[in-house]
């Protein structure tokens, strides 16, 4: 199954990441992190997914890639933000469930659609 994009990708993937970007806002602040701006917050999420990918392609083969691409965003996000590591781990939590929901509702509002490929499709 591969995914084709509509029109609206940008603005979708800049409203998907406010809307992950706000939670992890309230978390920091909760968290006493040293950079709770929604600047820094919607910059540690990206981040976090960067470095959460290369913590994946490095490390995934020791420990498993979803596993490690997780402590990678972690790491990203605790960088970001100066919080503890408890802190940064409850906020990634926050900002996956999120982004989860999030991709679930664009899918389902249409702006991203499902595909079947036809070299997917084995006779």
């Amino acid at each position: 199954m591969t995914y084709a994009f509509s029109g609206g990708l940008l603005l979708s993937v800049l409203v998907l990441a406010v809307l992950v970007a706000l939670p992890v806002r309230l978390a920091a602040s909760f968290a006493d992190a040293r950079r709770p701006g929604i600047f820094w917050c919607c910059g540690a999420v990206a981040v976090g997914l960067v470095v959460g990918y290369l913590a994946s392609a490095l490390f995934g083969g020791y420990i498993g890639g979803p596993l490690a691409g997780f402590l990678g965003f972690v790491l990203g996000i605790r960088l970001m933000l100066g919080t503890s590591f408890a802190a940064a781990l409850g906020l990634s939590i926050i900002a996956f469930g999120l982004s989860l929901a999030g991709f679930a509702l664009l899918v389902k509002l249409g702006i991203i659609t499902s595909v079947v490929s036809s070299h997917a499709i084995v006779t």
